[in-house]
């Protein structure tokens, strides 16, 4: 006679304020409940058992997004799933076709537009034997949200990826410089071997060009740190560059910050607090004719898929963006740009760019048309005014440097994630360290860059965290 067994797996995703707590999804799911039958009958061992946590993930094996969730068992089992959506109507309902140990269930996608909204689902599966002798009930919920991936020590300072590694840099002038990579395949964290004491502090961005990383960020007298460091991966050895780089200020004085890089070919683009450089062959080059005041700082680098290099100023505003050898500047004189700093570029899938504004929200842009579109929080509900990073796979996804992120697939809704419904987690400001009980003594959300791979996952750096952006 068959024997029913059924337990309760709970993947519960919840905000939390505690900055001390660990953000590992295993740490998040509570273990398998296995209902107890008659008292009078010996406990008996469960043929059917899950290896892993259930899992649900957003992938891009091509050109479209899929919602899947993932289930792997220690037997051979026949399975069928049912989700939820968050009001309780059934979205979801389907029967495995041959008996396997790995089930994935794909529940949507932007091939036939059934992409599951942002919130949080139930599901039930249940899994039988292939010999029917025993069957299990799992019942759980997932978010499709956002997925924590590792808490660090102290707070990001910058997030850049190269293939299937992200490269984290933490630590700023009060606080050891570290420099830490992350497995996108498996989440595997390292820490490079790397003296906090030859790079900058902090880190602003790191890009890479063939065996080197390049750190740049911030040098001053009383803090020391270094400007530009190229690190080579194959001998793991440092170079500074600053004599080199020779960047100076009007006045002959030397720079404070390299604040972006980015590449084209060979030659690496170099942001500065007093301009714009290139590195080619180990040779340094000012760029002036870019259309920009000679010292304007720029904060943010950008090259889109037609090759174009973007260049944004967040002091004086403004952008400028190379196109067959030809700058094209676009200020709040000359052109419908609105005002305030250009702080991150990202491309859209029909080629139109998405520029994040400290002041302004987000601008859209048509490079063929030159049509211009703007989204704030008067003309539409994007989360802040004040942004400071974007980036697009099935929709715009921004970054607010306080309040957390928010996705929209045109711009006029916007759907927000921060710590009230995910696992999001807030940090203390600086202040705290002095006096807790200080005006400025805050808890924020600290949103420094969203990123994304070649495959088209999105990952973030928030506070001291890492997540991947669904």
């Amino acid at each position: 006679m068959n024997k029913s067994i059924a337990f309760t797996l709970l993947l519960i995703l919840t905000g939390c304020d505690d900055t001390s707590t660990s953000l590992a999804p295993t740490n998040k799911t509570e273990q398998p409940v296995v209902a107890h039958q008659e008292q009078e009958q010996p406990q008996q061992a469960q043929a059917i058992q899950l290896t892993t946590a259930p899992s649900f993930s957003v992938r891009k094996p091509g050109r479209h997004i899929q919602d899947q969730l993932a289930f792997h068992f220690t037997k051979t089992v026949n399975a069928s799933l049912v989700v939820r959506d968050p009001n309780g109507n059934e979205i979801f309902n389907s029967s495995s076709h041959e008996a396997t140990s790995e089930h994935t269930f794909n529940l949507g996608s932007t091939y036939n537009a059934t992409p599951l909204n942002y919130g949080v689902y139930q599901y039930t599966l249940t899994a039988t034997l292939s010999n029917g002798s025993e069957t299990q009930t799992i019942e759980g919920q997932f978010e499709k949200g956002l997925r924590p991936i590792h808490e660090f020590d102290h707070k990001i300072s910058d997030l850049s990826i190269d293939q299937d590694t992200l490269y984290v840099a933490t630590g700023d002038y009060m606080r050891p410089i570290e420099i830490h990579t992350i497995s996108t395949q498996d989440d595997t964290v390292n820490t490079l071997a790397i003296a906090g004491a030859d790079l900058p502090k902090p880190i602003y961005d790191i890009h890479r060009i063939g065996d080197s990383l390049y750190f740049g960020g911030r040098k001053q007298d009383w803090i020391g740190g270094n400007l530009l460091v190229q690190y080579h991966l194959g001998t793991q050895t440092i170079t500074v560059l600053d004599d080199a780089l020779a960047c100076q200020r009007d006045n002959n004085d030397e720079c404070s910050a390299v604040f972006s890089l980015t590449s084209q070919g060979e030659t690496l683009y170099i942001g500065t607090s007093d301009g714009l450089y290139t590195y080619r062959n180990n040779h340094f080059a000012k760029v002036t004719r870019h259309g920009l005041d000679a010292y304007s700082d720029i904060k943010s680098l950008f090259v889109d898929s037609k090759q174009r290099v973007w260049a944004g100023s967040m002091a004086t505003g403004g952008l400028t963006y190379l196109h067959q050898d030809t700058w094209h500047p676009m200020t709040e004189g000359n052109s419908k740009m609105p005002a305030g700093g250009i702080m991150a570029f990202a491309e859209g899938a029909e080629g139109e760019i998405y520029i994040a504004n400290n002041i302004n929200g987000l601008t859209r842009y048509q490079p063929g048309s030159g049509e211009i579109a703007q989204f704030t929080p008067y003309n539409s509900n994007i989360i802040d005014h004040n942004l400071v990073s974007v980036a697009y796979t099935d929709g715009i996804i921004v970054g607010s440097h306080d309040y957390g992120i928010a996705k929209s697939v045109n711009g006029t809704v916007w759907t927000t994630t921060d710590h009230t419904n995910s696992l999001m987690t807030q940090i203390k400001t600086d202040a705290c360290e002095f006096d807790p009980d200080a005006v400025g003594c805050q808890k924020v959300l600290v949103v420094e860059r969203i990123v994304e791979s070649q495959d088209g996952r999105v990952f973030a750096a928030i506070g001291k965290s890492v997540y991947e952006l669904y």
